[in-house]
Order: structure tokens, then sequence, then C-alpha cells
């Protein structure tokens, strides 16, 4: 009897050993994929507008959610701009740098790139005759489209971002109209950046809101104007699917998200 017993114990400990066993990777719960046709969004815009300037996305995060964006630092210190899945700031004296994966972020949009359609403008063009003959080609005004277009520029205003020191005091509807502007010539480079619908106003920038990083990684900042682009070659993305995290942060908590302002969009 003894020997019996012995041997039952054995193999309910045999037993109990394997059910407890990890589980191979092929056995274990698969681990959730990021879609790659997600417009994915950061904090929103009216909470950027009210002075929200600080969010605890990190530039490595941002890297898992895109290969193209744009944005901005905690404490508006620099334009942020990815492009091939490197995170640039411009800075507010128009000088560049490429940041760490821990910089922390306070806005931003990014999307996997792989474009839709592709073109190769032959024309010179200056923005607002871009915008038209992108209108043209996306067709539609009611989805979003990511855009990566690279060419050389005669003329090409750039702008920047002051950094804030807290208490933040101004929001974007003083501190955009009086942006520190960096005039460019002769620069080639690459734009990045969306069309956002207008029923998504109070989420983020409606219209196109574009970045640029020159070739040389010099310049870089957000696309006010510009004149004469030539050999303009990218293309652009369609997007359906719209994504935003918002701060989880106690400013974000309490604030009063009264102010509206939008960029001057065509």
């Amino acid at each position: 009897m003894k020997k019996v017993f012995y041997l039952i114990l054995l193999s309910s400990s045999i037993i109990s050993c394997l059910k407890n066993e990890p589980k191979t990777l092929a056995e274990s719960e698969p681990i959730a994929k990021i879609d790659q046709d997600v417009f994915y969004h950061y904090s929103i815009w009216e909470a950027f507008v009210n002075k929200i300037y600080d969010g605890t996305l990190k530039a490595s995060e941002l890297k898992e959610r895109g290969t193209i964006g744009l944005g901005s630092y905690n404490a508006l210190e620099g334009e942020l701009v990815m492009l091939d899945g490197i995170l640039y700031e411009a800075l507010g004296d128009g000088s560049v740098i490429v940041v760490n994966d821990t910089t922390k972020i306070a806005y931003a949009n990014a999307a996997f790139y792989k474009e839709d359609v592709a073109f190769k403008f032959e024309d010179t063009y200056n923005y607002e005759d871009l915008r038209k003959e992108l209108n043209l080609q996306t067709g539609s005004k009611n989805f979003f489209y990511a855009f990566k277009i690279h060419g050389t520029f005669q003329k090409l205003k750039l702008g920047g971002v002051p950094k804030q020191e807290k208490p933040y005091t101004e929001g974007l509807d003083v501190l955009i109209p009086n942006r520190p502007v960096f005039d460019k010539e002769n620069i080639t480079g690459t734009m990045v950046g969306f069309y956002c619908p207008e029923f998504i106003g109070k989420i983020n920038v409606t219209g196109y809101h574009l970045h640029f990083v020159s070739d040389d990684k010099k310049s870089a900042g957000h696309v006010m104007e510009f004149t004469n682009a030539s050999d303009l070659t990218g293309g652009y993305k369609k997007i359906s699917k719209y994504q935003f995290d918002l701060p989880e942060t106690n400013e974000y908590e309490a604030v009063n998200l009264e102010k509206s302002f939008q960029y001057n969009k065509k």
C-alpha cells in the first residue's frame, strides 16, 4: 500500500509541475500588434492651445506609433519632426538636434508611412498651389492623409516655437503669431505631415499641417510658406482610423478648455 500511495503522489507531482511550467513562446498569449493603418495623436489641440505644454509620452514610445510625425516637446522646447523613424528637434534658435529616447513630448501626430499614391510634380509651386494640387490628388476632404514630399525650395519660411517657463502664462493664440521665423533660400529637404478634415477641429489642426527637415539636417520647423518649390516628389497615404491618447497629468485633468485657436488653414 505504501508503494502504491507513493506512486500516486509522484504522478500527481509530475502532472502539477507540468501544468505550472512556463509557457513556450508559441503557447503564450499573443502580443497585441500596433495597427499600422491608424493616425496616432497624443494629447489634443484644444489642450495644447490652453497651455498644456507638458506630456508623459517619450520619444521612444512615439517611434512605436509611426515613421513620420510632427508636434512639439515639453515646455514647447522645439518643433518635433519625425522622418523615417528619427525624431528631430528644431530649437528656438533655428538649430536642429536628434532627440534621445527619453525626451518627453507635449503634443504629436504620427503615422506609419507607406504611400498609397506616389507623385512627381514637374511644375514649380508655392504653398497655396501645392495645397490645391493635393486637394485634386486626394479627392475627398472627408479622410485623413499622411504626406511625405521631397523637393528644393527657392524660398522657404519655417516657424519655430519659443521655450516656455513655468508657470505657463501665454497660450498658442499669443505664441504662434509671435513665433520665431526662419527664412531659407535654395534649400532641399523633406516635408512630412497631415491633412485633417474640418470635423476634427477641437481635437487636431484642420487642413494641411506640414513640418520640414533639410537634407543636411541643419534646418527644420513648421512650414509656413514657400515659393518656387521644384522637383517635388513624394506621395500620400489615406487613413480612415484615428486614435488619440490624452496626457495623464494633473494639469490636463484640471484644465478648462476654454480657448479655441486654429492655424490659418486652406
